[in-house]
């Protein structure tokens, strides 16, 4: 019951103090607020996006192996006449030649020993005694060594997100991040290497004809002026075909030493995924140190090409081209210092220093004339990096 009383008492009086200060200083409504929290909704950016690019040494490639330069080879019958033969040099084909009857209709004419389809090239390959040459080549490597280069340097492009994590100290804060950065490969190189040479030679008759000015295409004609009757001029077609042995003669087969010029070549490009922690240093407020290691993936796709030449005593360079392609998927690591500079709150500049090493591979280039392989070694790279910061 006392409690009851007392609490009966407290009520007016109460009531008479918020009256009383209302009258004082007005309404509890009517105050101003000054503090809305607005520091519960200012936004600290978590998370910068590096975007710039990179120079790293080149690859080192080595190349070794062997191949054989075949021109196109005649067939091996030179018995059978008014076949079709092709040398690297010309061609001797089936006889064209027709007769026509009294009716108009055109027969083959009968065989004589000649033929009046052929082509060839080059004045050296009329012989001393009057005869036609012509060459088919084989050039087999005899020096499978291995040749080294070491390429130049290959300009990249890379972007990269970083997340803060957190502060190791006053000065020291460290970072999770995960980048994607693509880089050119690019390596060649030549030499001159020995090789045995076998050279097939198949000799025709002219019938002690006078050997055509080459280059020269068989059956050829020429325009003659002639007179009419009539004494008006016309111009006419006249056959100037020089024959030809449609079989050859005989044929020699020499063997010696030459030489064939190879010209070795890797092109293609690699994708290197890394990801990893990093620790940055306030030098000061603007400027911070960040050192990074983590793991390495690299995605690399190649063709690896092999150019043979050889120059013949007569005749155009008989060249033969290889290649193949691959793709391989290495593992290795990383490693970079980086000085980062801020502008802005949200947006900054960086350079650095990096080292990368994701092991090497074999590429190899195996025909029915030719087994190459090349080592291509993405290890020990070195270079720098640079770009932009946006922080977000």
């Amino acid at each position: 019951m006392k409690i009851l009383r007392l609490a009966l008492l407290a009520v007016p009086m109460i009531a008479g103090m918020t009256a009383l200060r209302a009258q004082e200083g007005g309404s509890p409504q009517d105050e101003i607020i000054t503090d809305f929290g607005i520091d519960e909704y200012i936004y600290q950016p978590k998370y910068t996006l590096h975007i710039g690019t990179r120079q790293l040494s080149g690859a080192k490639s080595s190349f070794s192996g062997r191949g054989t330069v075949n021109s196109i080879i005649p067939p091996t019958d030179i018995t059978t006449p008014n076949i079709a033969r092709a040398y690297h040099d010309g061609t001797v084909g089936i006889d064209t030649r027709t007769i026509v009857d009294s009716d108009g209709i055109a027969s083959p004419i009968s065989p004589d020993g000649f033929t009046n389809s052929w082509t060839y090239n080059f004045a050296d390959q009329v012989s001393d005694a009057g005869y036609m040459a012509f060459h088919g080549y084989s050039a087999d490597v005899i020096d499978p060594g291995a040749r080294s280069k070491n390429a130049n340097s290959s300009y990249g492009v890379e972007v990269v997100v970083s997340r803060d994590m957190g502060k190791l100290g006053k000065k020291l804060d460290w970072t999770l991040f995960a980048g994607l950065s693509l880089n050119d490969l690019n390596d060649k190189t030549s030499d001159t290497l020995a090789a045995r040479v076998t050279t097939t030679t198949d000799y025709y008759s002219l019938n002690g004809q006078t050997p055509p000015v080459p280059p020269y295409v068989a059956p050829s004609t020429s325009s003659v002026s002639v007179f009419n009757p009539d004494g008006s001029l016309s111009v006419v077609n006249v056959d100037t075909t020089t024959l030809i042995g449609n079989k050859p003669l005989g044929r020699i087969t020499t063997v010696s030493d030459g030489v064939v010029i190879n010209n070795w070549k890797v092109k293609g490009a690699y994708f290197t995924f890394r990801a990893g922690p990093s620790i940055s240093y306030s030098i000061t407020q603007k400027l911070k140190a960040t050192l990074s290691v983590g793991a390495a993936l690299v995605f690399v796709g190649s063709t690896y090409t092999v150019d043979q030449i050889y120059t013949p005593e007569i005749g155009e360079n008989v060249m033969n081209t290889v290649d193949n392609t691959t793709e391989k998927l290495m593992p290795g690591y990383y490693a970079d210092a980086t000085l980062e500079y801020e502008f802005t709150e949200r947006a900054g500049a960086y350079f650095g220093a990096l080292y990368q090493s994701t092991g090497s591979y074999e590429q190899t280039i195996t025909t029915a004339s030719a087994s190459y392989a090349t080592k291509i070694d993405l290890a020990s790279l070195q270079g720098f990096r640079m770009g932009m910061n946006f922080r977000f």
